[in-house]
């Protein structure tokens, strides 16, 4: 009876999704924050952090509560058979996160767990991408490029949105804009489920921003919350991967365009790992070791906005690229589409390098000057 309610409610189900999630999250986080701080906890600045004083970690653990409650409500839209998978999943993730955010872990033990979790995901599901809708010329793709390729989309998305996380609000404002986006996409195609798991992670990411961003209970999500976000934002694109022609076409995407409007869906988390992942490379091949060279070190630091204003930036830079993505993609055939898209990055690429001011892009910018100089002298 109660099944069948919420199956023939969508509106009401949606609002009930989301304040189960956002009351979950919200009242577990002050009862996280007490227990961090009397075991001490606490995630402590270096010379690379955006903060200067000790501060509670574990924001995460209230995702997944949030997770666990909210996701048996979906069961009766979940046409793919895939809850349990992605629980499994988050799961496999939370204990990876969390051993991480307590004692540490080597980057291949976060690797394999994500595989693994890819894997449990895979196992007994309709959550399959089949074709590329002639993508560069690909239609059908066999089952274990299948396998391999989503590998490694979730591998690429969990560990470029954890890279975002690194100001206050940042990855908690960027992400809802892109759960947003999916709610948007799936529900334009009729895949309701994936339209009412998008809102359940806006709602706990709302509980997790009130405390992020305050002054006097604040706590970062830390890598399990990044890790659990970065799975489900994976799961999201995977089946927006997988979505059949007529799918697509209901939610006005041209099959051909998805792989732009996906990247535009991610844009900041996709534009900052690899814009800093080059720089690294081209400036001591080291592309992991760590700086300040993230789009938000480069607001707060040179532009001097605070980390509310700058992850308010951020997250809107993400919406206006999609609109423009999305809009342009029924208009436009995919090679037009991807120089559109590569103006827009390298839009964004030149701006951040014309506010940077880091002992590294002035001496790049005095060699970009000589050059020009060199080159007006022989004419």
């Amino acid at each position: 009876m109660i099944t069948s309610f919420f199956s023939e409610n969508l509106a009401f189900t949606a609002a009930f999704v989301f304040f189960v999630s956002l009351f979950a999250a919200y009242f577990t986080l002050p009862s996280i924050i007490y227990v961090v701080k009397q075991k001490n906890l606490m995630d402590k600045p270096n010379e690379r952090s955006s903060h200067k004083e000790k501060t509670p970690t574990l924001g995460g653990i209230s995702f997944f509560v949030s997770v666990v409650f909210t996701l048996f409500i979906l069961r009766s839209f979940d046409a793919d058979n895939v809850g349990i998978n992605i629980l499994a999943g988050v799961g496999v993730l939370f204990f990876v996160g969390l051993k991480d955010d307590l004692v540490g872990v080597n980057p291949s033990t976060k690797i394999i767990g994500q595989i693994i979790a890819t894997v449990i995901l895979f196992f007994g599901t309709n959550l399959k991408i089949i074709s590329l809708d002639g993508f560069l010329g690909i239609t059908d793709i066999p089952y274990w490029f299948s396998v391999l390729f989503s590998c490694g989309m979730v591998m690429a998305i969990v560990n470029s949105y954890n890279l975002i996380d690194g100001i206050n609000g940042s990855a908690s404002m960027v992400g809802m804009v892109i759960f947003a986006s999916f709610a948007y996409l799936f529900y334009d195609a009729e895949m309701y489920y994936y339209v009412l798991l998008s809102i359940l992670c806006i709602g706990f990411l709302l509980a997790f921003l009130r405390y992020n961003l305050s002054s006097k209970k604040r706590v970062f999500m830390g890598d399990t919350g990044s890790m659990i976000v970065g799975f489900l934002l994976a799961v999201l694109a995977i089946k927006f991967f997988a979505l059949d022609t007529t799918s697509l076409e209901n939610a006005v995407i041209t099959p051909t365009n998805k792989v732009w409007v996906l990247l535009a869906i991610i844009f900041i988390p996709f534009f900052d790992t690899s814009r800093v992942f080059t720089t690294r490379v081209i400036r001591h091949g080291k592309p992991f070791k760590a700086d300040r060279t993230h789009i938000h070190h480069i607001l707060i630091d040179y532009l001097k906005i605070t980390h509310a204003q700058a992850s308010i930036l951020l997250a809107s830079i993400n919406l206006i690229v999609f609109i423009i993505i999305l809009l342009l993609n029924r208009a436009l055939p995919s090679r037009w589409l991807c120089v559109v898209f590569i103006a827009i990055y390298a839009g964004l690429v030149g701006v951040l390098f014309y506010i940077n001011r880091s002992y590294q892009t002035r001496k790049s910018k005095q060699k970009i000057r000589n050059v020009l100089d060199d080159i007006l002298r022989k004419k």
